[in-house]
């Protein structure tokens, strides 16, 4: 196969079963795997969220955590220094940051981590089911930002099984079965396509 992924605003989800090899394609395109065929082409900066807290230290507090991961993420320290206060409120984490990261929960873990992500001024965002981070008052802050992104012309490349998700952030969906495209297009023609096959699925 070969894809070609940019910035623009283009909202891009992708479906399929455990072990269709969604994940394989976002790590493809984050340049973490080599694809063993075709050619991918990325134009921009890309902004992976595989595996939120992944980079950061136990043993450092949540303060030195976000300088750490803004910098891995490709941020100057100056940026994140910018974008601190942002980062933080976001992640609702404010009156633990001196504290060291081991003591956190893992649900502030991610949430520091989504927050730090998405605060990259990235041309292409990769989300790898990442909307169980947190309470429904955060995934709701989360969709705004993305909303906010996106506007500002990032693109969104969005692994889910929530349906409804799909159809709020995106506008075209790849559906892959057993690391083959099983189909593409607009995302509810997809969607309806995916659940008409396995309709004990709960949408």
């Amino acid at each position: 196969m070969d894809l070609t992924v940019s910035g623009g605003g283009k909202r891009l989800g992708i479906v399929g079963d455990n072990g269709s090899g969604k994940t394989t394609l976002l790590r493809i395109i984050a340049g973490v795997t080599r694809p063993t065929h075709g050619t991918v082409m990325v134009n921009g900066r890309v902004v992976p969220l595989l595996e939120l807290g992944a980079g950061m230290h136990p043993d450092l507090t949540g303060r030195e955590n976000v300088y750490l991961n803004g910098i891995l993420l490709g941020m100057r320290r100056s940026e994140v220094s910018r974008k601190f206060g942002r980062i933080v409120e976001f992640a609702g984490v404010t009156e633990f940051l001196d504290m060291p990261l081991k003591h956190y929960s893992l649900g502030m873990i991610m949430r520091l981590g989504f927050s730090v992500a998405i605060h990259v001024d990235a041309d292409i965002l990769l989300i790898d089911e990442a909307w169980g981070v947190g309470d429904v008052g955060f995934q709701a802050k989360t969709m705004e930002q993305m909303r906010q992104m996106r506007n500002h012309g990032a693109s969104s490349i969005l692994v889910s099984h929530d349906v409804s998700i799909l159809r709020q952030l995106t506008d075209e969906i790849l559906w892959l079965k057993s690391g083959r495209i099983a189909a593409f297009g607009p995302t509810e023609s997809v969607v309806k396509a995916y659940w008409a096959v396995a309709p004990q699925r709960v949408q």
